[in-house]
């Protein structure tokens, strides 16, 4: 957790004005929790939501009249960004986006994956789930249809590789049907759920149903409060096949875990991705429904109710109660980056009550989340009841990513023509990427080794993050020292050769709202010590370009650019 001591120096550094509680708080309201002011309140919106920060039309706007928030919340919600933000949360849940060579797929000569690089198989074939998951979201369809929707959503690639049709450009996602007949059950009939999620040996689907049981509705059987009896021979099968059914430590939690996994023996357990000599890929296997039969004894059910396939599996998750309080527990610590067991229990009751009465509407959610008070908390000048409180978020590297390419036009990538099980590595995002990139330095996840962010600044992730601000600034201003003035990136308010004082300060204007979201008049404290920067980087260089980069590589890595 964020110290209070932390919380009030970086308060004091940005010099923010924390708004108190609202008047009309009511009895319950804190009256040491202080929280952000309108302006500061929007630029987390924006973060959270988007991954970008807020135009200065949109600060302004807020400044003059807090009341237009929400209808510029609305605006972001329609926006490409938060389809992004969308696939990001969904992707801390189901853990898809990986680049490990033992999951990636290979090139096969006469299909759309011929030439295809080691990073372009990876980030098309696992981002199927996440794809349908935006759509539904951006569609603004009920969350439900994410476990029942009759459809996939697929690139080029993904249909070869699974035997999809598919009708645009190789990198165009489109919706499109699965061919077999699988059902309609959303996320859990895509054949990437299956190749993440391995089931092999024994496991029998064990793996694959808990990753479900979790993700949606935030029961881990993993951990379940129950005494392992150790005398067990787990390297016999009959002995566990035995075991899971007679011994009551293991039956405890095999007696609805089992069931929901033979829901799943329609799909390959593994590939072996090397091994891959043609496409389409044959994963789905109807006459495999009945294996439950020879493996783990128990018949397809769920948590003791009967459904029936694939298709009765997702209308069973979707009327489940766990669900829908799920995907408001999943939807607020994202936006508030509160562990999930921390966050209060009586405003998940409130959540998940709007969201069902909205037919489960992820934009009206979303929505309800960045516009509470859980959200927009600063923080507490009660020093015990500061520890517990968050009152600044870290830009995840996805969100740094999108927020450095809307400031200053730049993307922070890399190629690699490494050889990959015979493929060129390819072209990455360094912060959005493992093989080529940063993610993980950065404080992200590789979705197989790390699967938990870091919302602190260490090490590696501030030097991932200074590298990247001197990598944008060099671009922009290079960019907007030749641009025609309309064309200009973030030098709106003067050239980038320009050095008196008057278009100094008025561009510094510019970039702190832009950069910080912070509305200061050119002789404020904040843009004097801007202006020192500047002038000390102009002396010590005599070139403009180079006094302009320094200064926006210290604006772009600052703890008011990294933070919100």
């Amino acid at each position: 957790m964020r110290t209070f001591a932390v919380l009030l120096l970086c308060a004091a550094a940005c010099g923010t004005d924390h708004a108190p509680p609202p008047p009309d708080a009511g009895p319950a309201a804190d009256p040491t929790l202080h929280y952000l002011s309108p302006t500061e309140h929007l630029t987390r919106a924006s973060l959270a939501l988007r991954g970008v920060r807020p135009s200065v039309a949109d600060l302004k706007a807020v400044a003059a009249d807090p009341s237009q928030l929400p209808a510029i919340v609305d605006r972001y919600l329609g926006s490409p960004e938060f389809g992004a933000t969308i696939e990001d949360l969904h992707n801390e849940q189901l853990l898809m986006r990986l680049e490990q060579p033992q999951f990636t797929m290979q090139p096969i000569a006469g299909t759309a994956t011929e030439g295809a690089t080691f990073l372009q198989l990876n980030q098309s074939v696992y981002e199927e789930p996440l794809q349908l998951i935006r759509d539904v979201v951006m569609s603004d369809r009920p969350y439900t249809d994410i476990v029942t929707a009759d459809y996939t959503i697929a690139d080029g690639l993904v249909a070869a590789i699974w035997g999809y049709p598919h009708q645009t450009a190789v990198d165009q996602w489109e919706k499109t049907m699965y061919p077999d007949g699988r059902g309609a059950a959303g996320i859990l009939a895509t054949s990437a759920f299956y190749e993440r999620w391995h089931s092999t040996g024994f496991n029998y689907n064990r793996g694959r149903a808990n990753e479900i049981s979790r993700a949606l509705l935030c029961h881990d059987f993993l951990t379940s409060d129950i005494m392992v009896d150790t005398s067990i021979d787990l390297s016999n099968p009959d002995v566990v096949a035995n075991a899971v059914v007679q011994n009551p430590s293991c039956a405890g939690c095999h007696q609805t875990l089992d069931p929901l996994a033979s829901y799943l023996f329609p799909f390959k357990g593994n590939l072996v991705v090397g091994q891959i000599t043609a496409y389409p890929l044959p994963w789905f296997a109807p006459g495999q429904i009945n294996r439950w039969q020879t493996t783990n004894k128990r018949p397809p059910m769920y948590f003791g109710d009967t459904a029936s396939g694939l298709t009765g599996l997702g209308q069973a998750i979707a009327n489940d109660p766990r669900f829908a309080r799920c995907a408001a527990v999943h939807f607020a610590s994202y936006f508030t980056e509160v562990p999930e067991d921390q966050l209060p229990a009586e405003w998940i009751a409130q959540l998940q009550h709007d969201f069902v009465a909205s037919n489960y509407s992820a934009k009206l959610l979303a929505k309800a989340v960045v516009l509470s008070d859980a959200f927009r908390v600063s923080h507490d000048t009660d020093a015990t009841k500061a520890e517990g409180v968050v009152g600044y978020l870290k830009t995840r590297p996805e969100q740094m990513s999108r927020m450095l390419t809307d400031l200053t036009g730049y993307h922070w990538q890399a190629t690699s023509n490494a050889q990959v099980r015979g493929m060129r590595v390819g072209t990455g995002d360094l912060l959005q990427g493992d093989f080529v990139g940063f993610r993980v330095l950065a404080g992200g996840i590789d979705n197989y080794f790390v699967t938990q962010p870091v919302f602190t600044m260490n090490a590696t992730s501030s030097l991932v993050a200074r590298t990247a601000a001197a990598a944008a600034a060099d671009y922009v201003v290079e960019h907007d020292a030749t641009a025609a003035a309309n064309a200009r990136t973030l030098f709106t308010q003067a050239a980038v050769g320009a050095t008196d004082e008057t278009s100094v300060r008025k561009e510094l204007v510019f970039l702190h709202a832009r950069i910080f979201g912070e509305l200061d008049a050119p002789g404020d404290p904040a843009i004097d010590d801007a202006y020192q920067l500047f002038t000390d980087a102009l002396a010590a260089s005599g070139d403009a370009k180079r006094a302009w980069k320094l200064t926006l590589t210290g604006m772009l890595g600052d703890f008011r650019a990294l933070f919100y």
